[in-house]
Order: structure tokens, then sequence, then C-alpha cells
């Protein structure tokens, strides 16, 4: 078989590599940044132990102070208090407000102090009404 056009042919499959590699390139890494970690919507009772949990799976502290935890719900917008660091390779969680969660449908943003997104749960559903929570699978890993 002759090529007509080697030099195109290099051209494409370079082309073709590439654009199979980029996309695993270009995903955050484990150790990139906070991450929600774990959030409860319906904890059994009375909902009031609702949590979300944080996770820094660097190795170095973060300071978390003036970031917000924003349910579907803004109106019940958690600020995290100044002072809030949360260690290398460490979990800090946080309770708001009874009902502070929807149970049939409800997303939770994480938001630094200037407002970039940091992290956002999927949309996340209990009626269960039990001690089920919303987790990663593995901890911390950035999906």
């Amino acid at each position: 078989m002759h090529l007509k056009n080697p030099l195109l042919f290099g051209l494409m499959a370079i082309l073709l590599l590439g654009g199979t590699i980029t996309p695993g390139l270009s995903q955050s890494s484990f150790d990139s940044e906070i991450v929600i970690n774990e959030v409860e919507i319906n904890s059994a009772g009375s909902d009031n132990s609702e949590f979300v949990e944080l996770y820094n799976p660097t190795a170095k502290e973060i300071d978390v102070s003036g970031w917000s935890l924003i349910p579907s719900s803004t109106w019940k917008t958690y600020e995290i208090p100044d002072n809030t660091i949360i260690e290398a390779n460490s979990f800090l969680a946080f309770t708001h407000v009874n009902f502070w969660f929807k149970d049939f449908g409800e997303t939770v943003t994480l938001r630094d102090t200037t407002g970039n997104l940091i992290d956002e749960t999927p949309l996340l559903k209990d009626l269960e009404d039990n001690a089920n929570s919303w987790q990663r699978i593995t901890d911390g890993l950035d999906t």
C-alpha cells in the first residue's frame, strides 16, 4: 500500500493521539483542592443533623474562612467562620440550621470568598429518612 501523502498521515496520527491523551491530562488531579466529600440531606428523625463534610486531599493546610456552602435554597447559605483551617489530608464537617436541605432534589455548592466555584454535588435526593448519606466512593476523588 502506498500512502499518497505521508506528511498528512503523520499529522492526522498526531491529532488523533493528542485527542485521546488530552482529556486525561486536563482532568484535575486528586490533590488539586478542597472537595465536598459527604452530604447528609435527610438524617433520621427531625433533620437536625444534616451536614456537609469537606475534605482537603492536599499536603498543605487550606484556609476556608469566608467560603460559602450554598444549597439550592440559597437563602440557607452558610458562610464558613473566620480562622477555619482544614489541615492536610483532613476532613471538616459543617452543620447549619434544621432542614438545611430539601430531601427531594438538592445540590450543594462550595464557593470561595471571591465567588469562584470550588466544588458542587450532583443532584441529591433522599426520601428515606435514615442515616444514609451521599459520599464520594473514594475520599476526595474529584470526578
